[in-house]
């Protein structure tokens, strides 16, 4: 006799497989749930920078990890060092960051060489049955990490673009300039004009990214037109653009931009990406693209 036959045999053992077929009998079918588990989705929070040793290392202290989490996201941060004369490495790498120095100056240069890496590191993650989204803001203080759900949700929407608007938002007293609030304005006034998609603050530092826009966007900014190239090349390809209102902090460090000449640089570089697509299709006065939803997000922020 064997083993099992031997214990099969046992009385007790007998009355306790009774027991359990008759406890499975009684469990209505209907209570029986199968809950498959949500696809992982890899977020990397990207974050140029450049001599910001004053701000960096409140920004990574502050991203809300436990919420992105809960939300099913595995969190990664990238730093983009822009050949930082200070602190600005050892800071970001000693809070867990990933850190990238660029090849080049410029914002821009930063930008897009980080999102090649990020681009060939899709590859891997399709293999992996991994979603990838991206959120970049700068590493001063002046955006609020604790929004960074508010802009995945948006791309859980259905957008390839979010942008935060801090126009829409609060802007804390001295964090923003007259002249550069009307810069921006006019600015943004212009993008309207010239791609007929409606924003209120092309220069915004605050964005999201889907996979399928990092896949497909090519980029040539080297400096602070970055965000306007961003947004009229979404725009040119027909990508679903929304903005959802944030708000903008008084930034540690010194500022690095020229507000004149960037502005200059940032009208340019718009007027020049509509010319060369109207040049390039003769035929065709308007691109088409996908009109963006109106951002029906209401402010969370109180004038106090």
């Amino acid at each position: 006799m064997s083993l099992s036959e031997e214990v099969r045999g046992d009385p007790t053992f007998q009355n306790e497989e009774i027991l359990v077929r008759d406890m499975a009998e009684s469990v209505p079918v209907e209570q029986v749930v199968v809950t498959p588990l949500p696809p992982i989705e890899e977020l990397i929070i990207l974050m140029p920078a450049l001599d910001e040793e004053r701000g960096i290392g409140g920004v990574l202290d502050t991203i809300p990890f436990e919420a992105l989490q809960d939300m099913g996201c595995e969190v990664s941060i990238l730093v983009v060092d822009g050949e930082s004369e200070d602190a600005t490495r050892e800071i970001a790498e000693r809070k867990g960051a990933h850190v990238f120095i660029q090849s080049g100056r410029g914002k821009g240069n930063g930008v897009r060489q980080a999102f090649g890496r990020i681009v060939r590191h899709q590859a891997d993650l399709r293999y992996q049955h991994h979603r990838q989204s991206v959120v970049m803001l700068d590493a001063d203080g002046t955006y609020p990490v604790e929004d960074i759900p508010l802009i995945v949700d948006a791309l859980r929407a259905g957008n390839d673009i979010v942008m935060g608007s801090r126009l829409l938002g609060k802007i804390d007293p001295g964090a923003m300039t007259g002249l550069n609030r009307f810069g921006n304005r006019v600015l943004s006034l212009l993008a309207h004009a010239l791609f007929d998609v409606p924003v209120t603050d092309v220069c915004t530092g605050m964005w999201g990214f889907s996979e399928e826009f990092l896949q497909r966007c090519e980029l040539q900014a080297k400096g602070f037109e970055l965000e306007a190239e961003i947004f009229a090349s979404a725009a040119l390809m027909g990508a679903r653009i929304t903005e959802v209102p944030i708000r903008y902090r008084v930034r540690h460090g010194e500022p690095k931009m020229v507000p004149l000449r960037t502005g200059v640089q940032i009208a340019r570089c718009l007027i020049r990406k509509r010319l060369r697509t109207l040049l390039s299709r003769p035929h065709h006065i308007r691109v088409r693209t996908t009109q963006r939803e109106a951002s029906r997000h209401e402010s969370v922020y109180s004038d106090s």
